[in-house]
């Protein structure tokens, strides 16, 4: 293998032990990144995610929703069929894209000021929490297209609710210690090949087209072209010899 896809292979192995420090730091020991919380300037009875937003499958999710003067509030996750059908008439302010860690696109939709049933009445969601002053849901994401829902109970509305999200990634701490030693492993074995390359020098045997055979080195093949190689000698520094004392 020449020096090059040497230096290949290091690069890449920097670039997993770099990935697994990042991995480890802000993950933590318990494989969990939480974000917020995050104020949503609203005074609306519902925010809701449109169909599609949440495109994540299997990913351990928890959401907090924090109103003031203990407000009652609903957090809940469903199918999106039930939960854009539920909230269909309501004034509502929709989640139209997401980012993570926390990078919401939002669009206002009119209707009703309040929701036409008590969230809480509901047996469809997967997973909801009702409460005053705040509420959360700590759920794994299903494998269909689901929505989240934020949804005031009675007359109150959202004003001052701030928003919460941690996101759970299984075994994450333990993968990015391991991207950690391996990329530094490879690193290791890599240097130590690079140094042993460097204090060897390829000496190979070419035929020109006269017949005549001669010595060229590694860096003179590749710009001398089609030769046929009739030997290939791996010439290693000799050792030093010590004088006697």
């Amino acid at each position: 293998m020449r020096v090059g896809w040497w230096r290949v292979l290091q690069a890449l192995a920097a670039a997993a032990l770099v990935t697994g420090v990042v991995g480890a730091v802000v993950l933590g020991p318990d494989s969990r990144f939480v974000s917020g919380p995050h104020a949503i300037d609203t005074d609306v009875s519902a925010v809701v995610t449109q169909p599609g937003v949440l495109t994540w499958k299997n990913l351990q999710v928890e959401v907090l929703a924090e109103v003031p003067a203990n407000k009652p509030v609903f957090v809940g996750l469903g199918n999106s069929v039930d939960v854009m059908s539920y909230l269909d008439s309501t004034r509502r302010l929709e989640v139209t894209g997401f980012g993570t860690p926390w990078s919401p696109e939002t669009g206002l939709i009119d209707g009703n000021p309040a929701a036409p049933a008590a969230p809480t009445a509901l047996d469809w969601w997967i997973d909801g929490q009702g409460g005053l002053g705040g509420a959360a849901i700590d759920t794994r994401l299903p494998d269909e297209t689901v929505s989240v829902a934020i949804v005031s109970v009675g007359e109150a509305n959202l004003r001052g609710l701030e928003v919460s999200i941690a996101y759970g990634l299984h075994g994450g701490f333990a993968r990015s210690l391991g991207l950690i030693a391996a990329g530094a492993a490879i690193i290791a074995l890599v240097q130590l090949l690079l140094v042993r390359t460097d204090e060897e020098d390829v000496v190979y045997v070419v035929v020109d087209e006269d017949g005549t055979e001669r010595e060229i080195s590694a860096d003179e093949l590749d710009e001398l072209g089609e030769y046929e190689v009739v030997e290939e000698t791996v010439v290693e520094d000799a050792p030093v010899e010590q004088e006697p004392r």
